[in-house]
Protein backbone atom coordinates (compact mmCIF):
# COMPACT_ATOMS: atom_id res chain seq x y z
CA UNK A 1 0.00 0.00 0.00
CA UNK A 2 1.25 3.14 -0.99
CA UNK A 3 1.91 6.46 1.63
CA UNK A 4 -0.21 9.33 0.97
CA UNK A 5 -0.43 13.06 1.88
CA UNK A 6 -2.82 13.79 4.55
CA UNK A 7 -5.51 16.33 2.88
CA UNK A 8 -7.32 18.66 5.04
CA UNK A 9 -11.09 18.08 2.99
CA UNK A 10 -11.70 21.61 3.54
CA UNK A 11 -8.38 22.71 2.03
CA UNK A 12 -8.99 20.69 -0.96
CA UNK A 13 -12.66 22.09 -1.91
CA UNK A 14 -11.57 25.39 -1.29
CA UNK A 15 -8.55 25.27 -4.15
CA UNK A 16 -11.32 22.86 -6.59
CA UNK A 17 -12.04 24.69 -9.82
CA UNK A 18 -15.83 24.04 -8.43
CA UNK A 19 -15.23 25.73 -5.34
CA UNK A 20 -13.72 28.85 -7.92
CA UNK A 21 -17.20 28.29 -9.91
CA UNK A 22 -19.28 28.87 -7.03
CA UNK A 23 -17.27 31.71 -5.31
CA UNK A 24 -17.35 33.73 -8.82
CA UNK A 25 -21.57 33.02 -9.45
CA UNK A 26 -22.09 34.36 -5.44
CA UNK A 27 -20.09 37.32 -6.59
CA UNK A 28 -21.70 37.81 -9.73
CA UNK A 29 -24.79 37.79 -7.53
CA UNK A 30 -23.92 39.96 -4.82
CA UNK A 31 -22.44 42.36 -7.59
CA UNK A 32 -26.10 41.88 -9.19
CA UNK A 33 -27.96 42.91 -6.14
CA UNK A 34 -25.84 46.27 -5.92
CA UNK A 35 -26.31 47.00 -9.54
CA UNK A 36 -30.23 47.06 -9.26
CA UNK A 37 -29.76 50.01 -6.35
CA UNK A 38 -27.68 51.80 -8.37
CA UNK A 39 -28.93 51.70 -11.51
CA UNK A 40 -32.16 53.36 -12.85
CA UNK A 41 -35.88 52.38 -11.10
CA UNK A 42 -37.31 52.45 -14.58
CA UNK A 43 -34.52 49.76 -15.98
CA UNK A 44 -35.49 47.42 -13.01
CA UNK A 45 -36.10 43.75 -14.48
CA UNK A 46 -34.88 44.79 -17.70
CA UNK A 47 -31.07 43.88 -17.44
CA UNK A 48 -28.58 41.95 -15.95
CA UNK A 49 -25.07 41.18 -14.88
CA UNK A 50 -23.48 38.20 -16.76
CA UNK A 51 -20.01 38.39 -16.53
CA UNK A 52 -16.96 40.71 -15.31
CA UNK A 53 -13.44 40.45 -16.15
CA UNK A 54 -10.44 41.91 -14.60
CA UNK A 55 -11.52 45.80 -15.40
CA UNK A 56 -15.14 45.35 -17.05
CA UNK A 57 -19.06 44.25 -16.43
CA UNK A 58 -20.80 42.72 -19.59
CA UNK A 59 -24.36 43.59 -18.62
CA UNK A 60 -27.52 42.02 -20.71
CA UNK A 61 -30.46 43.81 -21.72
CA UNK A 62 -33.96 42.86 -22.36
CA UNK A 63 -33.87 45.28 -25.85
CA UNK A 64 -32.47 48.15 -27.72
CA UNK A 65 -34.52 50.64 -25.45
CA UNK A 66 -32.84 49.98 -22.91
CA UNK A 67 -29.16 49.13 -24.20
CA UNK A 68 -29.68 52.86 -25.07
CA UNK A 69 -30.86 54.35 -22.29
CA UNK A 70 -27.64 52.91 -20.84
CA UNK A 71 -25.48 54.26 -22.90
CA UNK A 72 -26.54 57.51 -23.16
CA UNK A 73 -26.14 57.17 -18.93
CA UNK A 74 -22.68 54.91 -19.68
CA UNK A 75 -20.32 57.28 -17.64
CA UNK A 76 -22.63 58.57 -14.84
CA UNK A 77 -23.04 54.83 -14.32
CA UNK A 78 -19.06 53.57 -14.37
CA UNK A 79 -18.91 56.59 -11.67
CA UNK A 80 -21.69 55.29 -9.72
CA UNK A 81 -19.76 51.25 -9.74
CA UNK A 82 -16.28 52.54 -9.31
CA UNK A 83 -17.00 54.20 -5.95
CA UNK A 84 -17.29 50.55 -4.79
CA UNK A 85 -15.22 48.56 -7.54
CA UNK A 86 -12.66 51.26 -8.71
CA UNK A 87 -10.98 48.77 -10.56
CA UNK A 88 -14.15 48.80 -13.19
CA UNK A 89 -13.32 50.70 -16.22
CA UNK A 90 -15.53 49.26 -18.90
CA UNK A 91 -19.30 48.68 -18.78
CA UNK A 92 -20.57 46.37 -21.99
CA UNK A 93 -24.11 46.10 -22.69
CA UNK A 94 -24.89 43.28 -24.99
CA UNK A 95 -29.28 42.85 -26.08
CA UNK A 96 -30.49 39.83 -25.01
CA UNK A 97 -34.50 39.10 -25.56
CA UNK A 98 -34.67 36.14 -23.24
CA UNK A 99 -35.04 38.79 -20.43
CA UNK A 100 -37.83 39.43 -21.62
CA UNK A 101 -40.05 36.99 -21.16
Amino acid sequence: MRKQKIVNIKDLVESSDLSKIMQKGLFLNRLNQQLQQWFPSQFKGMYRLANFTENGLHIEVANAVVRQGFLFRRQELLQLVQKEYPEITRLNFKINPELNR
